[in-house]
């Protein structure tokens, strides 16, 4: 870690966490569950930032899917507060027996609606 420190490759945040990540690896090593017990391997420098460009890509990958979801979301949304305004839908739904919707679906296409 001193190395890349050194290079310029980990400053500020970066450095702390490579330090949590080399903290967390040290406690419970690479895996979440061993198998069989192991020695760890010493991290180097290309070690310890490899490292913490794989957790870095990890949860830029999660934020991308959660930013998916919420644009769905918003999507699926708009579309149904559009059809409960539409009154000849309204009443084609209310017809079939289909004109209930689960609650926190319903707070949300209102809550859409009221604003």
């Amino acid at each position: 870690m001193q190395s890349a420190y050194d290079q310029g490759l980990l400053r500020g945040r970066k450095l702390l966490a490579a330090k949590r990540l080399v903290e967390a690896r040290r406690r419970r090593g690479k895996r979440l569950k061993s198998v069989e017990p192991y020695a760890p391997e010493k991290l180097n420098s290309a070690a310890l930032v490899r490292a913490y460009q794989d957790d870095a890509q990890r949860k830029r990958e999660i934020i991308r899917r959660v930013n998916s979801a919420k644009d769905r979301l918003v999507l699926i949304t708009e579309a149904l507060r559009r059809l409960a305004a539409d009154a000849a839908f309204a009443a084609l739904i209310k017809e079939e027996g289909l004109d209930t919707m689960p609650q926190k679906i319903a707070d949300r296409v209102s809550s859409v609606q009221a604003a």
